[in-house]
């Protein structure tokens, strides 16, 4: 499966340097879950900038994000994914 970003929750599988989200899209992000396949897992997503959004793995995270109020990111690259799927759930608009 390649990542997808035209279903919501959007899917991610592969880490790449392309654009889950092109740098001029702005996106509202409800939930962020990710789906471990090992037991050693990691998931760095980052925005159109290079800012972290979210860190997480085996070692320091939960496999959930859930913020109190869905944020913005303009862009979204999928930076690091190793051994898991990632399901971010954004807001229509």
């Amino acid at each position: 499966m390649a990542n997808n970003s035209r279903v919501n929750p959007m899917v991610a599988d592969t880490a790449s340097d392309s654009r889950l989200v092109s740098d001029s899209t702005r996106v509202s992000i409800n939930a962020i879950m990710v789906a471990p396949s090992n037991a050693t897992w990691a998931v760095i997503l980052k925005d159109g900038s290079g800012n972290t959004i979210l860190d997480i793995n085996n070692v320091a995270g939960p496999t959930s994000f859930v913020p109190a109020v869905p944020f913005w990111s303009t862009g979204l690259v999928v930076n690091t994914l190793t051994n898991a799927k990632v399901y971010i759930y954004t807001n229509p608009s």
